[in-house]
């Protein structure tokens, strides 16, 4: 006896399972006993309130299946009893459903928001889950709160329809004599409308196409007959030259009309399909405003239901937040913000949550969990790496304590693109004529050229490479002075970067308490005469405060100290003590960031085998990640001058040091990793 019954616990205990999801709710279809060949497979499923989480539908879905859904029925989300302010509190399709759908187990879920019925396509090939919302639940649907769904009463009848092909006109059609069988059926007259409108899309985008083909064709044919025309005199006559008409004959002039007439019929028909495109966007834009109000709803249920917490619980207040970074509406260009603050409650502290755009992050051990036969804690400190995506960003806090009360706090970050209003010259000099030539300085300069360009996405008509002879001083004085002054706005940003030789000559009027003038050297560059034929830093600074852009970044591969063996000419043969208060002068404006390869007395120097100067492979080296210490995907000034700062002494000996100069507001992006 006792096999037999435990036989039939387990079938009532299967029977009982297989209705949560298949139920036995009346289908919202009066289906025919055999499908039409419009639709492929066809479900009914019962869900019901006071069942938390997602349920296998049994439907399989391939990628690009265009499918239905269907819902009706009522869930009273609130306990019987509660105060008459929350009877209502009732959620009915035709208010806007909070039905989720998901793909497979590991997928992460999409909310039905806001009406009767949905057309959709999958994006995977993987089976339909659907489950029911009460509360916030994670990135797979799953409840954070399964008290909340104890006392619900009520379920959604829900309908599954996967079509066999994107036939408007034939699902419309089905859904048409449904409503005749069914005439006052809220979800299938919201089907209906969804699918006539998209059908009549449909058909006028297939007889616009069908058009333009048409019209393109006998264009083309009228265009091909004066060619083969033209092609059969030259045949007949070709020793004679074609003879110019001053008016066409009638016959052409009624080509040329027609011609005229199909290019303009061509450009309206064009101008229809684009009218028809927006069509589908505002179609879309509509149904994403309607789920944005269900949200909005859904969001006030919940604070509302705090509220009855709070009522309950008479005088006890909620926790208190505060966050200590990010600012709200602040604009950032890295690809994660760091998020902290602290979070007090007198009663203690149950769980602490945290969303990104309306998805929690995943929890670290001790966020969220209450250990069993632990004191609930009255403070907690919280610090963690929010991910950012394009554009607005909100960020959600909040905190549970023992009680049930809860309080939140929203904060929006803005991620702006680094990548656009950059504008950047690159000059790389080998062969000069008239000094010692270099070996890698062009390979530094492309190698540079391309970090900006191909790794930084910086679009190519904004940075200008000058190479070798087109790195002449007149060149490099418009480029500098002239190109960039007119480009860059206030807002923008500026790289300048340059790979060659620099030098110094006797200046009793420098202003650097040394005695010596400091240049850099353009290809055609005189060491006889310096003055006329090089860039003095006492032009680049002029050149500098010239650019209105209010982030500028100069970095030079060169040395001034006559050296051999480095980027660097003799000019009077003798040593000096070079001092860097030049560097402080041209990074004295507003807004300015000096960055050059070694101190003013050291060689900057090549290596055969990098194929490069030592300070710009390292440079390049951590602007492709390994600077990243924060690992939040982007580089910047400061963390590409402590690795070039470490790594740069330990290659050569520690005979050159690199030197930052200048301070500019906030955190100056110079590398983005893809």
């Amino acid at each position: 006896m006792k096999w037999q019954r435990f036989i039939l616990s387990f079938f009532y205990l299967f029977i009982s399972s297989f209705l949560l999801i298949t139920g036995c709710s009346k289908p919202i279809l009066k289906m025919p006993k055999s499908l039409p060949p419009i639709i492929k497979e066809y479900k009914h499923v019962t869900l019901y309130g006071n069942r938390p989480g997602m349920r296998n539908t049994g439907i399989y879905l391939h990628e690009g299946d265009i499918y239905s859904i269907l819902a009706t029925g009522s869930i009273d989300v609130w306990p019987r009893g509660a105060p008459p302010l929350y009877k209502y509190h009732d959620v009915r399709p035709e208010n806007g459903w909070p039905l989720m759908a998901r793909f497979g187990k590991n997928l992460t879920f999409n909310p039905l928001w806001g009406s009767k019925s949905v057309h959709t396509y999958s994006t995977y090939s993987e089976n339909l889950y659907l489950g029911i919302r009460d509360g916030d639940v994670d990135v797979y649907g799953r409840p954070l709160n399964t008290e909340y769904y104890n006392d619900n009463k009520g379920s959604f009848s829900v309908d599954i329809i996967v079509w066999e092909r994107e036939d408007w006109v034939q699902i419309t059609d089905f859904f048409e004599k449904m409503k005749e069988k069914d005439p006052n059926n809220k979800a299938i007259i919201d089907a209906f409308n969804q699918a006539n409108r998209r059908k009549g899309i449909y058909l006028a985008e297939a007889k616009a196409s069908k058009e333009i083909e048409e019209t393109k064709k006998e264009l083309k044919k009228l265009k091909e007959e004066p060619e083969k025309e033209k092609e059969q005199a030259i045949k007949t006559a070709p020793e004679e030259k074609p003879v110019l008409k001053a008016k066409p004959s009638p016959v052409e002039a009624k080509k040329q009309d027609k011609v005229a007439q199909l290019e303009t019929r061509l450009s309206k028909l064009t101008e229809t399909l684009d009218q028809l495109e927006e069509m589908k966007k505002k179609f879309d834009e509509e149904r994403k405003k309607t789920e944005l109000l269900s949200k909005e709803l859904a969001e006030k249920e919940m604070r509302e239901k705090d509220l009855l917490t709070k009522l309950e619980h008479g005088s006890k207040t909620p926790p208190v937040i505060v966050v200590a970074s990010p600012k709200d509406d602040c604009k950032v260009e890295s690809n994660i913000v760091y998020l902290s603050g602290v979070t007090e409650d007198n009663q203690g502290l149950e769980r602490l949550e945290i969303y990104i755009n309306n998805r929690p992050i995943e929890k670290k051990r001790g966020r969220g969990i209450k250990v069993k036969g632990e004191r609930y804690p009255r403070r907690f400190d919280f610090s963690e790496r929010i991910p950012l995506e394009r554009g607005e960003n909100k960020i959600k806090i909040r905190a549970i304590d023992s009680d049930g009360l809860s309080s939140e706090k929203i904060l929006t970050v803005h991620k702006v693109e680094i990548r656009k209003n950059i504008w950047a010259a690159v000059i790389g000099v080998n062969n000069y004529p008239h000094v010692r030539k270099l070996h890698y300085a062009v390979n530094d300069a492309k190698a540079f050229y391309d970090h900006l360009v191909q790794y930084n996405k910086i679009p190519a008509e904004n940075v200008t490479l000058l190479l070798n002879q087109e790195a002449n001083l007149t060149k490099v004085r418009s480029i500098l002075g002239t190109h960039l002054k007119n480009k860059a706005g206030k807002g923008d940003m500026v790289i300048i970067y340059f790979a060659g030789h620099g030098a110094t000559e006797k200046d009793v009027m420098s202003p650097d308490g040394d005695g010596l003038e400091k240049y850099l050297l353009p290809y055609d560059a005189d060491p006889k005469d310096l003055y006329a034929t090089a860039l003095p830093m006492g032009e680049i600074s002029r050149i500098f405060n010239r650019i209105r852009s209010e982030r500028l970044i100069f970095i030079a591969d060169s040395c001034y100290s006559g050296a051999s063996g480095g980027r660097t000419i003799s000019v009077t043969e003798m040593r000096a003590n070079i001092s860097e208060a030049f560097l402080d002068r041209i990074a004295g404006g507003k807004g300015r960031i000096i960055l050059t390869a070694s101190g003013a007395n050291e060689v900057s120097s090549e290596d055969e085998k990098l194929q490069h100067g030592v300070f710009t492979y390292f440079l390049l080296k951590g602007l492709r990640g390994k600077a990243d210490t924060d690992k939040d995907g982007v580089v910047t000034v400061d963390e590409a001058y402590s690795y070039v700062s470490k790594n740069v002494p330990q290659a050569t000996g520690q005979e050159q040091h690199p030197i930052k100069k200048g301070i500019v507001e906030g955190r100056l992006i110079l590398g983005v990793i893809n």
